[in-house]
């Protein structure tokens, strides 16, 4: 004889029917199964929000886009080599997901295999403190490298803890307000950082190299710290059941399972347009400072504009997604990201490099909001981590590939062939996304 309970899966228990399961009767474990109040909900929203915020915070100390190609550049880095600070972080933020996934499948609380990965992710920016502060009077060759190094342990703990992350987010987080949850953390953390850009605009202007960037790293591991801190609070329900330890070999057939879902195949060939597309992203500051022979220190000023617009547009953008579909946000992306290159070529006067900078920070919002709640309503009710896994495992080559591509464009033939390069992706991209990608919310509405 078998008893069916109502179990809460992941999904607003106030808008949605319960996930009706049985089990045996001698399974009393599975009776009483637990569940997240809305209390819990709530509470989940706001440390995660937090969590978010700070984590955002910290990586404004040491943005991508705009102050660890200034850094590296002054430590005597060439194109490619400033190329390589978004390959090895679109690498690392891909290529060890698949593993992530592995471990979190076999997981039942994903919270603990967090805490455990991710101070991997943190403290590599204190040790970047120390290498500015200790090793690149001595060395700038070494110094370089060794900063590369500790970037790539952070960006591939970050990747490990991809699936796991999102998984517990899944769980954590009412999937009514998924989209404003990431609008939440990532809106919180952009303005935020528009406190830190001033912050490491003073250390820039009024500091030499390399203290300047060194006190900028250890404002960037206090952040990702005080960030550690809230995510700890989440509160999670550990899994009734987890999967089977699998050989790793075993494992990565599962790959197969994923790209028979043709809407998810298709939404990673969109993600690598993507990538390609953004090739060009890391190398807007470096043309632009050499463009108008501005200072180094306004890469700060470009980081605020960048920060508020990104933080403004995310309250916007994730209400919009949970409302009308995310598909709509990522378009939305596309098109800015479009207009920012377009604009890009033909202006001249520095003035309109802010506007530039604030186009580029919708589109930041449009990645860390659309994408990352378009991914979970993708995979719902789907073997999650698994297919989490493979998209960022088979977008991390190109993620890898596209700024190196974009740092070869620029060596070979000039900085305006790659904006052109990205030009014609984003086109392609955005046509594609229109065309063979649904929105399994609007897919499920018409059921």
């Amino acid at each position: 004889m078998k008893l069916c309970d109502n179990i809460f899966l992941g999904k607003s228990f106030h808008s949605e029917p319960y996930m009706t399961m049985c089990y045996n009767w001698g399974d009393l474990s599975m009776q009483h199964a637990k569940q997240l109040s809305a209390r819990d909900f709530r509470w989940n929203f706001i440390v995660n929000s937090l969590d978010f915020a700070f984590f955002n915070l910290g990586m404004t100390f040491g943005s991508i886009l705009t102050l660890f190609p200034i850094f590296a550049k002054n430590l005597g880095a060439s194109n490619f080599q400033i190329g390589l600070i978004p390959a090895i972080a679109n690498l690392g933020w891909g290529f060890p997901s698949i593993l992530g996934a592995k471990y979190a499948e076999k997981t039942s609380k994903k919270l603990d295999l967090v805490l455990k990965v991710t101070l991997g992710e943190r403290l590599p920016y204190f040790f970047m403190a120390l290498i500015s502060f200790f090793i690149v009077p001595y060395s700038s060759k070494l110094a370089l490298y060794l900063t590369l190094i500790m970037l790539g342990i952070a960006t591939f703990s970050m990747g490990f803890l991809g699936p796991p992350w999102m998984s517990m987010i899944e769980k954590v987080i009412d999937s009514r307000r998924r989209g404003s949850y990431f609008a939440m953390g990532n809106g919180l953390g952009a303005i935020m950082g528009i406190g830190g850009a001033t912050l490491a605009k003073h250390f820039l202007e009024n500091y030499p190299f390399p203290k300047n960037f060194g006190y900028s790293f250890l404002c960037a591991s206090v952040a990702l710290m005080i960030s550690f801190m809230f995510l700890a609070l989440t509160r999670e329900i550990p899994d009734e059941h987890v999967n089977n330890d699998l050989p790793f070999s075993k494992y990565v057939k599962g790959i197969k399972e994923v790209l028979i879902d043709g809407n998810f195949r298709n939404y990673i060939i969109n993600r690598i347009l993507a990538a390609l597309m953004l090739a060009s992203s890391g190398f807007i500051v470096i043309y632009t400072v050499k463009k108008f022979s501005v200072s180094d220190e306004i890469a700060a000023d470009f980081t605020a504009f960048l920060l508020a617009s990104q933080g403004l547009s995310s309250f916007i953008l994730g209400p919009l997604g949970d409302k009308v579909g995310h598909k709509s946000v990522l378009i939305i992306g596309r098109i800015t990201y479009i207009s920012a290159i377009l604009l890009l070529l033909t202006v001249k006067n520095v003035f309109y490099i802010y506007l530039i900078f604030i186009l580029v920070g919708i589109v930041n919002s449009t990645s860390m909001v659309g994408d990352l709640a378009f991914t979970l309503d993708l995979v719902s009710k789907k073997r999650k981590e698994l297919y989490m896994g493979v998209l960022n495992l088979l977008i991390s080559p190109f993620s890898f590939v596209a700024p190196l591509l974009g740092g070869k464009l620029a060596d070979l033939f000039n900085y305006e062939t790659l904006f052109y390069f990205s030009l014609a992706i984003g086109t392609i991209s955005l046509v594609f996304l229109i065309r063979f990608v649904q929105d399994p919310r609007k897919k499920a509405s018409n059921l």
